[in-house]
C-alpha cells in the first residue's frame, strides 16, 4: 500500500512535502543532484500528518531528484529542474494610429536589447529596420503609398525572446 505522500513545486526553487496520514515510522527524504550525489537527508520523526517546505534557491542550476521514503520504501519521487532559469523579456510596445498614413510606435524595454520593427500592409511587408542596444525608443512613420484603409500590423522582436505583433486600428 502506497503512503499517501505528494511533492509539488510551490514556487520556482520551492517544493511542497505533504503527508496526508500519520507515517507508519521514521521519514526520510533524499535529495540528490544530476550526478546522483546526495545533497541534502532529512530525517522526520512525527506522529501525525506534515507538510515541509525544501527551499532550494541556494543550490546551483541543476536537475534534482527528492525521494521520500518510508520503512526502507521509496513511496514518492519528484524532478526539479532549475536549469531554465531564463529570464522573460520585459517589453513594453505600443502602436498608435495618428491618421490613415501616420502611425506612432513606443517601446520601452528594461534592459538594453537589439530590436527588430517589421511593418506590414495587407500581409505584405512595406518597411523593417534594426535597433541596435537601446532601453527604448518612440517613432513616428509616414507612408505615402497606403491604400485607403489599409491592415497595418507591426512585429516588435527582440534577440532575447520577445516578440509582439500590433494592429493599427
Amino acid at each position: 500500500m502506497k503512503s499517501p505522500v505528494s511533492l509539488r513545486k510551490v514556487d520556482d526553487s520551492k517544493v511542497q512535502l505533504l503527508y496526508g496520514l500519520i507515517p507508519n515510522g521514521t521519514i526520510t527524504v533524499k535529495i540528490y543532484d544530476q550526478n546522483h550525489t546526495l545533497v541534502q537527508k532529512d530525517r522526520i520523526f512525527k506522529r501525525e500528518a506534515f507538510a515541509k517546505y525544501y527551499d532550494f534557491s541556494l543550490l546551483s542550476p541543476a536537475k534534482y531528484n527528492i525521494e521520500v521514503i518510508e520503512n526502507s520504501e521509496v513511496v514518492e519521487t519528484f524532478e526539479l529542474d532549475l536549469r531554465s532559469n531564463s529570464y522573460e523579456p520585459v517589453i513594453y510596445s505600443k502602436v498608435e494610429k495618428i491618421s490613415n498614413n501616420k502611425f506612432k510606435l513606443l517601446v520601452n524595454s528594461l534592459l538594453p536589447t537589439d530590436l527588430s520593427i517589421m511593418i506590414f500592409e495587407n500581409g505584405q511587408l512595406v518597411h523593417e529596420e534594426v535597433v541596435d542596444n537601446v532601453n527604448g525608443f518612440q517613432k513616428l512613420y509616414t507612408f505615402s503609398r497606403f491604400s485607403s484603409n489599409p491592415n497595418v500590423e507591426f512585429i516588435v522582436k527582440s534577440q532575447d525572446g520577445f516578440r509582439k505583433l500590433m494592429a493599427a486600428k
